[in-house]
């Protein structure tokens, strides 16, 4: 790979442009979103209900819902979900009301949108919860009696999945999510994927990080990883002396005259 000035001047003002976008998600922000999408429900999902004597099965369905969560760090969050679905019951006229309530751990493989001038953030999330499943209805054997007609069930639910983030501006972000939610009493996995629109609500206490302690706090640092006891320009990145684009410390040639490509080493083709 080749770098010359023209191209690292060139590359430092894409960076420069992208700097004011890269901020949403910092530590200690707190976050809202609304989603929608396609919920996919396992067939043993009214195992455990008054339907299940008639082998009774839920169909797929859409719905969506909510959430508030809170930045631990830059790449640990938590949040709280409702999601809602109406669901049709296969082979009869009736529905249930479907009701996934869940806490979820995310984490964020780039961190803070990794940095300008990236504003994508991908990520892996974790949680439990409960399904709760509600009917209120008439369908039922001949006799009342043998048929419970307004009920509800619930059962926990662990959940596992992964998503991307895509920064919208500096306080809006949208994501999509593909999850997978596990009964636990009774059993079958249901699938969610979604989309959704969140807004960083307020952010609580201010909170400066210098992550590779070289006097420029993470905001400001283009180069936040920079090994440590290295001198670093006013960008926060390491010195290069001869602006070839290889940094001094892994530069074998420091003074090679500039507009000259150069090898990844850093010297003269």
């Amino acid at each position: 790979m080749t770098r010359s000035r023209p191209s690292v001047l060139l590359l430092s003002s894409l960076l420069a442009l992208a700097a004011d976008v890269a901020v949403a998600d910092p530590e200690t922000t707190f976050n809202l979103y609304l989603n929608g999408g396609r919920y996919w429900i396992d067939s043993s999902r009214l195992d455990g209900t008054p339907f299940e004597q008639f082998d009774l099965e839920l169909s797929d369905t859409t719905g969506g819902g909510g959430g508030f969560g809170y930045s631990i760090t830059d790449r640990w969050a938590m949040e709280g979900a409702i999601d809602y679905f109406s669901a049709d019951i296969k082979d009869i006229d009736e529905k249930v009301d479907v009701y996934n309530y869940h806490v979820d751990l995310f984490y964020h493989f780039l961190g803070s949108f990794c940095g300008a001038p990236c504003v994508w953030q991908p990520y892996v999330a974790v949680g439990v919860g409960e399904v709760r499943i509600e009917y209120n209805g008439s369908f039922g054997p001949d006799d009342p009696e043998e048929f419970e007609s307004d009920w509800h069930r619930r059962q926990t639910m662990v959940n596992a999945g992964f998503g991307l983030k895509y920064q919208l501006g500096p306080r809006w972000q949208t994501r999509a999510d593909i999850r997978a939610f596990q009964g636990v009493e009774e059993g079958g996995i249901d699938g969610f994927l979604s989309v959704a629109i969140g807004y960083q609500w307020a952010e609580y206490p201010l909170v400066v990080r210098d992550t590779d302690a070289d006097g420029y706090v993470d905001g400001v640092d283009r180069c936040p990883q920079t090994p440590p006891g290295l001198a670093v320009g006013p960008d926060g990145c390491p010195l290069d002396g001869d602006y070839d684009g290889v940094p001094d410390y892994l530069d074998r040639c420091p003074r090679t005259q500039g507009g000259v490509a150069v090898t990844e080493e850093g010297c003269p083709e």
